[in-house]
């Protein structure tokens, strides 16, 4: 894991900021934000031997999001 991207879980994890809160404390673009927290959950699940359920996804929503009618 990157020093940038374990900055970013830490932010999130133990400082509790939202994304917009870290984008803006590390100067860095939102997206960006998401793809160094996504890639260290990625990380660290890896590390844990930790796998998703059938219903989850990396980004923890449900596999399919409902269609409106």
């Amino acid at each position: 894991m990157t020093a940038v991207d374990r900055e970013s879980i830490l932010l999130y994890a133990w400082a509790e900021l939202s994304y917009e809160d870290i984008a803006a404390a590390t100067n860095a673009p939102i997206g960006t934000v998401r793809s160094r927290i996504n890639r260290a959950r990625r990380k660290l699940r890896a590390h844990l031997n930790i796998t998703l359920s059938d219903k989850e996804t990396d980004h923890g929503r449900p596999a399919t999001a409902p269609r409106n009618a």
